[in-house]
Order: C-alpha cells, then sequence, then structure tokens
C-alpha cells in the first residue's frame, strides 16, 4: 500500500481526507466508487460529512492506496479495527470537545 506523502492532521474529517486523497491521486469520484465497488453518490455523501460509517471503507482505502484506520481517524497507528472498536472511535469523533474531555478524565483517571 503507498504511503501519503503528506500526512495532514487528525482534526481534519473523513470527507475532508477522502476528498484530498482522491483529488492528490486524480480520481473523480466516478472513479473511486467504480475501483471501490460502490456508487458516486456514496463518495459524494461521505466527502459531504453526510456519511460518518461508511460500509465499503475498506474497499475506499484500498482504491485510494491509504490504510482505512488513516482514512476514517487520521491516524493509520492500527491496521485493523474490529468492530467495536471502530463504533466507538466513530462515536468518539462525533463527541463536543467538552464531552470527549469528560469521558477522557473517566477512562483515564489521573493518567
Amino acid at each position: 500500500m503507498a504511503t501519503r506523502r503528506k500526512k495532514k492532521a487528525s482534526s481534519e474529517s473523513l470527507g475532508q481526507r477522502l476528498r484530498a486523497r482522491r483529488t492528490e491521486v486524480g480520481l473523480t469520484q466516478e472513479q473511486l466508487a467504480e475501483r471501490a465497488e460502490t456508487t458516486q453518490a456514496v463518495i459524494q455523501k461521505i466527502e459531504n460529512g453526510k456519511s460518518s460509517r461508511p460500509r465499503k471503507i475498506d474497499k475506499i482505502a484500498t482504491a485510494l492506496g491509504v490504510k482505512a484506520a488513516w482514512l476514517m481517524f487520521g491516524n493509520d497507528r492500527f491496521d485493523v479495527l474490529d468492530k467495536e472498536a471502530l463504533e466507538i472511535a466513530t462515536a468518539w469523533s462525533e463527541l463536543e470537545e467538552s464531552k470527549r474531555t469528560e469521558l477522557r478524565k473517566h477512562i483515564l483517571g489521573g493518567r
């Protein structure tokens, strides 16, 4: 799998990372959809922030030459996330910062 030349901040959204990478590799939404065995409408929804948990994220990532974890979360530290971890991470990314802070303190305690 190709590595990204320039890693962007993980504060970007899934849609922003997808659009940037798609443009970087020179694909249209239609071309990416065909390679990922999905539709252009699905790619458009993701890029516009209307789909935060796409079902074909693995195929989309492969078509873009990146890891699914990087595409979803801006972090390619994890090669594979189980379903529960993916659900939790997705829910976390949708929380307001105040809720994240509160939960982080609860989960990590004094760390």
